[in-house]
């Protein structure tokens, strides 16, 4: 008896630890390294391969930039992404977020196709924005928010934010797309280390931060070892990989 319940403590004790490994990163809790953040401008390449990398599509282009100011008297941080597919703008989406913790305040998006979508966030709520002309999202009811989210539009500047010091740590990040109809956390973990070659002269030692959405669908992130910017990102599905490489 004494020896099932010293194993009992133990599987206990082994199983809290790995628990409190686990980061909790949300807009609420101050996790995230926000002086980190830069005003600037960030392009990359997008582009669909098989999985022997053998065929790819044409690439798209994403133009990020980040900027900071002021939205009724307090400071905000403005995160914008121009999508260009076959040469014209597919998208243009802009997110403003508190400065301190990334909570989003606003979010514009006009797609080339589906027309304007734009929310406001308070209340614990994203509602449709109703002095926004043609907002398609007034179509749509308000979406109770559980958590206090971070923006999945802007992972690529969230991602160097983590408080990253070894391989084996695992953050629940609060990240929300727009178009989803609740929130959740969402598991990533470091799986390690790896040398990026970049070309013949030059070598970025990355660390490697993966998220599996399913049994049979992930990505991997490269974020350079000390800025943690992201380089590159490979996200399998269905037998073709996606592509995102930072373009200097």
């Amino acid at each position: 008896m004494r020896k099932l319940l010293l194993s009992t403590a133990l599987l206990f004790v082994f199983t809290a630890t790995l628990m409190a490994q686990v980061d909790t990163i949300n807009a609420e809790n101050h996790k995230l390294l926000v002086d980190r953040l830069r005003a600037g401008k960030s392009s990359y390449l997008v582009y669909m391969t098989d999985s022997l990398e053998s065929k790819r599509t044409v690439g798209d282009i994403w133009e990020r930039t980040i900027s900071f100011g002021k939205k009724n008297q307090n400071d905000v941080v403005e995160f914008g992404w121009k999508w260009i597919h076959n040469d014209s703008l597919f998208a243009s989406i802009t997110n403003i977020c508190d400065r301190k913790t990334l909570a989003p305040i606003y979010h514009y998006a006009n797609y080339k196709r589906r027309g304007i979508f734009a929310y406001n966030y308070k209340n614990g709520f994203m509602q449709p924005a109703d002095t926004v002309k043609n907002n398609g999202a007034l179509k749509k009811a308000p979406v109770k928010l559980d958590i206090p989210i971070i923006s999945w539009e802007q992972d690529l500047e969230t991602y160097p934010l983590l408080p990253i010091k070894k391989v084996g740590q695992q953050f629940d990040i609060s990240f929300f797309d727009p178009n989803e109809k609740s929130a959740t956390y969402h598991r990533y973990e470091v799986t390690g280390k790896d040398e990026l070659k970049l070309n013949a002269d030059v070598i970025a030692k990355c660390w490697l931060l993966r998220i599996n959405y399913s049994k049979d669908s992930y990505a991997v992130f490269w974020l350079t070892e000390k800025s943690k910017e992201v380089i590159k990102m490979k996200e399998y599905y269905k037998g073709n990989y996606r592509i995102k490489v930072k373009q200097y």
